[in-house]
């Protein structure tokens, strides 16, 4: 990229990058949340398409989240797995922002051969299963923003009530997967915080993930869970497959036809 002169609100001209190499972000910034600041154009966000099924997607979440970014990645893989057989699999909902947002933009109710598993302990990480290397990073401490197991079970019960095609399992990842009955997955997303739910998940899943299919990872670029990174970089190498890495700080893998 060349330099470019860029005049800034306060009327000073200064050329980037910095002569010290720095790669600042130039504004007016279009969208500054959730770890990404950018200029770049953000339009997706006023579409009203896209407003409804944000705004359904956080039903009971938490106060002042703003994802729209990362929603917006996930209803572009929801599109694409759309057009491939299979069903649509969540291992790790918590309130359930991105399923939410998925049902409601595909209208998921209407694909009545598909069916979408929502699989979460609904209490947080299990403490057997973090790692000393995650021990060592804190992620024992992304427990405190998990609510009340029992209500948040029911919260998430009632929120997707309006879908007769969506099956909700409770409980500990890998012990639950055995629950989901499709021969054929068209879409995987994982986010479960720790190593070893998440690589249990897709080693078990992935046979079944149809050639084309994707897998998001919502953690892979998000610093606290390096370890996390590390494991699906593994991961892919195993499967002959490369990870995308997102500024939203997810990775997105497809399945090679």
């Amino acid at each position: 990229m060349t330099d470019q002169n860029v005049e800034l609100p306060v009327k000073l001209n200064v050329r980037f990058p910095l002569a010290d190499g720095r790669a600042l972000v130039q504004g007016p910034l279009t969208y500054n949340q959730d770890g990404l600041a950018t200029r770049h154009n953000c339009d997706f966000c006023k579409d009203p398409r896209f407003a409804h099924a944000y705004e359904v997607g956080m039903v009971g979440g938490r106060p002042g989240t703003q994802v729209e970014w990362r929603v917006h990645v996930a209803l572009w893989v929801a599109d694409q797995a759309r057009q491939l057989p299979g069903d649509f699999v969540e291992c790790g909902v918590n309130t359930g922002i991105l399923s939410g947002a998925i049902m409601t933009w595909l209208d998921f109710g209407k694909l009545s051969d598909r069916r979408f598993y929502l699989l979460d302990t609904f209490a947080g990480i299990p403490d057997e299963q973090i790692s000393d290397a995650e021990r060592a990073v804190h992620v024992q401490n992304f427990n405190r923003k998990y609510q009340d197991g029992d209500r948040l079970f029911e919260m998430v019960k009632q929120k997707f009530q309006p879908w007769p095609n969506v099956s909700i399992v409770r409980g500990r990842v890998p012990d639950t997967l055995s629950e989901i009955r499709s021969e054929q997955i068209a879409y995987l997303s994982i986010d479960m915080n720790v190593v070893e739910p998440e690589i249990a998940a897709a080693e078990y899943l992935w046979p079944r993930l149809v050639p084309g299919g994707f897998v998001l990872l919502d953690d892979y670029g998000w610093a606290p869970h390096y370890n996390q990174k590390l494991a699906f970089d593994v991961f892919a190498k195993k499967h002959g497959v490369h990870i995308l890495s997102l500024p939203t700080g997810q990775g997105l893998i497809m399945k090679p036809h």
